[in-house]
């Protein structure tokens, strides 16, 4: 009896893209089942797109297919679903052939779903939109282990071959490169919490921030190596700057302080209530943490840097929240707004149950559809009930948050009197979610927008 197929097929949609990623997927799990290559059939499209091209327009997929009918194949090695198929209807027919022929098939993309024999389970993978979201977010995230972009201690060389093939390798950039080099020997051989800070604000200087060098120290894309769900993965197409010995030597070595580290960083922030926006660009204020020095917001985006000290904006937010409260006489607006919260939920349940009736009419369209002669229809029915569906959990994240603030506005109901009186801590921190819009920081002062309990506060400090 003739010895069936082991099958890796692989493609990309457009000539931009490349077949580096998928080829490292598949080759670590032959390697891992003791695979040769030459005993494997590769088949690779390129430059075909799935969206565009159905099964039969898709050379080496449709030769892959009548393999399989042919009771040729054992197993086929995939990246991802979305390689053999983008819709219901041809997962449908892919995965009725592989199980009627009795066909192994490994995802190899990390985090893939494994392959379900359950037609009907296998088939549900392939019926909503965001699986292909998620299967793009994996590829990427594959692709950027192994070929990242401008990276420090590297210059990245592009080459294209008369085959047309974009060729990609990381050559050490001698300025840089030693200095990683040095900071990994260096960090090797610290003993003390002392030496670990002085190391990190020393090559934070040089490199961009202390949280910059703990990325650096924890890559080992400096060994020429990624970490894949199979282990390491070697990456012929990087010069090493460091060994993997050594990388694994700090590993060793930051475990023994990182976690200390992350603790007083998460201390830090502990102490944040709230957070601030640019009174400049309108964005949110970025948090500092540098070692050894008091913790701050800042922003510079195409402007002149703002800042502002963590313990001096608390210190401010405090102020105003206890002038606020002295002006505030809650009563007039409880029950105005009970009632305005009851009038919005309303709403929202109307709309819910109506796009529930919506769902329900197109799943009974969708079921009734042809899969043979109606693509089209259903591909529309498919988004109208994605769609549907999308409006329904924003709905019910509005009711959700609808709650949150009918708890809050009990919450406040029997802080305010008390705390007027006698404020703790904990009362504080509550009010200042409640009753704070939001913070801008200028620079020459604070701007302070209150939720419309009392008069606006603005220019404070």
């Amino acid at each position: 009896m003739q010895k069936k197929l082991v099958v890796v097929y692989t493609r990309v949609s457009s000539g931009s893209q490349n077949l580096r990623e998928q080829r490292a997927a598949a080759k670590n799990v032959l390697e891992m089942r003791n695979i040769n290559e030459d005993d494997v059939l590769f088949l690779e499209d390129f430059n075909v797109s799935a969206t565009k091209n159905d099964m039969k327009n898709r050379p080496e997929f449709y030769r892959l297919l009548r393999l399989v009918s042919e009771d040729k194949v054992a197993t086929i090695i995939i990246y991802a679903r979305d390689r053999a198929y983008r819709n219901f209807y041809e997962g449908s027919q892919f995965n009725d052939l592989v199980n009627l022929h009795n066909v192994e098939v490994v995802y190899t993309a990390s985090n893939s779903i494994p392959f379900h024999k359950n037609s009907s389970i296998e088939s549900f993978y392939g019926i909503f939109a965001q699986q292909e979201g998620k299967n793009i977010g994996r590829r990427t995230d594959d692709a950027r282990k192994r070929y990242p972009g401008e990276t420090i201690g590297y210059q990245r060389i592009e080459q294209k071959p008369s085959d047309g093939k974009k060729k990609v390798n990381f050559i050490r950039d001698d300025d840089r490169s030693h200095m990683i080099k040095s900071l990994f020997e260096e960090f090797s051989r610290i003993q003390t919490k002392t030496e670990f800070v002085d190391i990190l604000c020393t090559h934070g200087k040089k490199l961009s921030g202390h949280a910059k060098v703990m990325k650096i120290l924890q890559r080992p894309f400096y060994a020429a190596h990624c970490i894949t769900d199979y282990g390491y993965d070697e990456l012929n197409h990087v010069e090493p700057i460091i060994t993997l010995e050594l990388f694994e030597k700090v590993q060793v070595t930051l475990q023994k302080f990182v976690q200390e580290y992350e603790d007083e960083v998460a201390r830090v922030k502990e102490r944040i209530i709230f957070q601030p926006i640019c009174g400049i660009c309108n964005n949110e204020m970025k948090f500092k943490k540098m070692l050894n020095k008091p913790s701050y917001f800042v922003c510079s985006q195409r402007h002149k840097q703002i800042a502002i000290e963590l313990d001096k904006l608390n210190q401010f937010i405090e102020e105003t929240i206890l002038k606020e409260i002295n002006s505030f006489t809650l009563s007039l607006y409880e029950p105005m707004f009970r009632t305005h919260l009851k009038g919005v939920q309303d709403k929202l349940l109307h709309q819910k149950q109506h796009n529930k009736h919506l769902w329900e009419k197109s799943l009974l369209l969708l079921a009734s559809t042809d899969l043979i002669h109606s693509g089209t229809v259903r591909k529309n029915s498919e988004s109208k009930i994605q769609h549907i569906e999308d409006k329904i959990d924003t709905i019910d994240q509005e009711l959700v948050e609808l709650r949150s603030l009918e708890n809050k506005m009990t919450s406040i109901t029997s802080i305010v009197p008390r705390a007027i009186r006698n404020l703790t801590r904990s009362d504080l921190e509550i009010l200042i979610e409640l009753l704070i819009k939001d913070i801008n920081i200028h620079q020459d002062c604070l701007e302070f927008n209150m939720y419309s309990f009392a008069s606006d506060q603005k220019g404070v400090g």
